[in-house]
């Protein structure tokens, strides 16, 4: 009996040990202490700000493949991203932002608005989980997301620069669509009228899907994306794949749940905020 105890001990241990990365919140810990006149050259700050995108701990990180590239070169790369948030999360936090005076604020957000708009159950999950103060719809997302971008362009000498989202699932067809697209066109638009830099990754994903389309990939829905999410971590964490891998399990090729990216599709958002960020610093 002891030995069984001891085994399942080293077992649970593990388990904790490969999951680690999924509930950690050093890099939160570490934005919130960090000075750029003590730490790091202001003028070569760069703060990515989003939801899982962004935190890089359910698909590809791209935050960390961005530090990668810039900080040989004297830059600092911070990641503020957090699991499942909206638009309006975002804003409540966003001055965590200002004491760390980045040169650049890079946003990718919007995922999760989308969701929760197109299916109702999702959004009662989000209402509890996100402890958001309604039940998120368009409005609630274009409110929030131009309150944050006004929150931003007050941080004194910052440049910001916008994503659009990813699709969600690489089929199309799905309810959700409409509503992606109006997401993104409200960032589109926002960008325009603010002359903020945007990277429309939702387009260039699309496209890259169109050139090679596929009849094997599933059709997005809340449940089964968050069922794939389940696999894809397991697969992951516990079996030591890469994204890529669990990519092609799932019969997708940027995508690996339906939400989150692989290294193919975290590769074109690495190369294409690098270009803005060396192009305009």
């Amino acid at each position: 009996m002891l030995w069984l105890l001891f085994f399942f001990g080293i077992l649970l241990a593990w388990g904790v040990r490969r999951f680690k990365p999924l509930y950690s919140g050093a890099h939160m810990a570490k934005l919130k202490g960090f000075r750029s006149s003590l730490a790091a050259d202001r003028r070569r700050v760069v703060i990515c700000l989003g939801d899982s995108l962004t935190r890089g701990n359910a698909g590809f990180d791209y935050v960390e493949g961005l530090a990668r590239r810039l900080e040989p070169s004297g830059y600092t790369v911070m990641n503020a991203g957090v699991n499942g948030e909206l638009a309006w999360n975002l804003l409540q936090r966003v001055d965590d932002l200002v004491v760390a005076e980045p040169a650049w604020v890079i946003v990718w957000v919007g995922t999760n608005d989308a969701r929760a708009c197109e299916d109702q159950a999702e959004a009662a999950q989000y209402v509890r989980r996100m402890k958001l103060p309604q039940t998120p719809d368009l409005d609630f997302f274009r409110d929030n997301y131009a309150r944050l971008l006004d929150r931003l362009e007050k941080i004194p000498g910052v440049k910001v620069a916008v994503l659009t989202p990813p699709p969600l699932g690489e089929r199309g067809g799905a309810p959700v669509d409409q509503v992606q697209e109006e997401v993104s066109d409200f960032i589109d638009e926002q960008a325009a009228r603010r002359g903020l830099h945007c990277l429309p990754m939702g387009r260039l994903f699309r496209e890259r899907l169109l050139a090679d389309p596929s009849e094997s990939a599933p059709i997005y829905s809340a449940k089964a994306s968050s069922r794939l999410f389940m696999k894809a971590v397991f697969y992951h964490y516990l079996l030591g794949w890469n994204w890529d891998r669990v990519s092609s399990r799932h019969q997708m090729r940027l995508l690996t749940d339906m939400i989150h990216l692989n290294e193919r599709a975290g590769t074109m958002v690495v190369d294409r905020v690098e270009e803005l960020v060396r192009a305009h610093s």
